[in-house]
């Protein structure tokens, strides 16, 4: 009994429960999403679909990044019980702003982005340009929220906005719309978030405060090596499948996609722990408390959630990979590695977080030189899908021990 009372007074294990449980839903949702798109699409157009969205995760850093410093800024603003109105309107008319002068030089380069990518026609690239500039303003809303401690309406709106996508996907590839249906149902998920988020947080954007004028200039200076850690945090885990889309054929990009796919879900299993950790981090150390316990916590509960999901790959790869339809059954020898890779990077990732939460960006500066190693090694070793897996489990590996030794030092 004291040790439940004890698990309930614990705010890691009570908001992590609940992003869990809305991770939970939102990942079933887009696993649903992916393994429809890979039965509806076949390999081909499914490896199409696969390259554009990494690219999407790769392009969106920057946005990323905004949300990560949006975080930061809007703890540590609540831990000093200031108001954050004027913070807020700054960040999305520069935002706003940005959004649209990024998305338009990515709509002019759709046609070359569409040739690298062997593309019949760049449809589909309008549509990624459009959820591009949604991009820019689902990072403020969510940063917020995730600021402000708010993680039963960001689990909400995590769960709504993944609903939407995908049934608006699967009615618009049913319609015969293909790859570009199925980004649309995409834009159409992020639209949700976006209107839910805003009627959430209208409240403090109509704030007022002594802070008519917040002074950027600080978020600025933060935010450059945090989009330095979010390139390294998106590269080791979308460029592969870009490579994979150039270096191999269709058929078997499509294959590497599914694999990647799988071991995604390791990946981004864990992300209710460090959407937590990091504004519960980011307070204590504001605040002068000790930050130690909590990350212990969150390396463990993340070791435990992703360990089992690689334990099922593991033990049953036929199982999962059965999902995709047997025209997929050819990427049953990639399953497991993959998702081991991505259970060393998850952890690496909480680690990440932490570093970042405590505004020690050293941790930066070993993450990006191992992200480095890895492009290198992908470049030159990608005779195979297996071989560039392998180069993804020994680079992952070597940086969560190099991570964890320097973190305990």
């Amino acid at each position: 009994m004291k040790f439940l009372k004890g698990l309930h007074k614990d705010e890691l294990f009570r908001y992590g429960s609940v992003m869990f449980v809305a991770s939970i839903i939102s990942n079933a949702l887009n696993y649903i999403y992916q393994i429809y798109m890979g039965r509806a699409l076949g390999p081909e157009e499914y490896g199409v679909f696969g390259a554009l969205f990494a690219i999407f995760y790769m392009l969106a850093i920057v946005s990323n990044t905004l949300g990560t410093s949006t975080t930061s800024f809007v703890a540590n603003l609540a831990a000093e019980n200031r108001k954050i109105g004027s913070f807020l309107r700054g960040a999305f008319k520069r935002m706003i702003l940005t959004g649209l002068i990024f998305s338009f030089a990515f709509f002019l380069a759709r046609n070359n982005i569409a040739s690298f990518l062997k593309m019949p026609n760049a449809e589909p690239v309008v549509v990624l340009a459009f959820i591009l500039f949604l991009a820019w303003i689902m990072p403020i809303t969510g940063g917020t929220l995730r600021g402000l401690k708010r993680f039963y309406a960001l689990g909400s709106i995590t769960v709504s906005s993944t609903f939407f996508k995908l049934i608006s996907a699967i009615a618009l590839v049913t319609l015969g719309y293909g790859v570009t249906g199925a980004l649309l149902g995409a834009a159409i998920g992020s639209l949700v978030a976006i209107f839910i988020s805003l009627y959430l947080i209208a409240p403090y954007l109509k704030q007022s405060s002594h802070d008519s004028n917040f002074n950027f200039s600080a978020f600025y200076s933060y935010s450059a090596p945090v989009l330095l850690a979010m390139f390294c945090f998106s590269v080791p885990s979308n460029l592969d499948v870009i490579l994979a889309k150039y270096f191999f054929s269709a058929h078997v990009a499509g294959l590497y996609t599914s694999a990647s796919v799988l071991g995604k879900i390791v990946f981004f299993f864990p992300s209710a722990i460090y959407a937590v950790m990091f504004p519960m981090i980011a307070e204590r150390h504001t605040r002068g408390e000790a930050t130690g316990g909590v990350l212990k916590k969150s390396l463990v509960y993340s070791f435990l959630l992703s360990g089992f999901v690689v334990a099922t790959y593991i033990l049953f790869p036929r199982l999962v990979v059965i999902f995709f339809g047997s025209r997929y059954l050819e990427a049953l020898p990639l399953i497991a590695p993959y998702g081991l890779a991505m259970l060393f990077f998850s952890l690496s990732t909480i680690l990440l977080n932490y570093h970042l939460a405590i505004k020690n960006m050293r941790y930066v500066v070993i993450f990006a030189g191992f992200t480095i190693l890895e492009v290198f090694l992908l470049l030159i070793f990608h005779n195979s899908p297996l071989e560039m897996i392998y180069v993804l489990l020994s680079v992952n590996f070597a940086l969560l021990i190099a991570g964890l030794i320097y973190t305990l030092r």
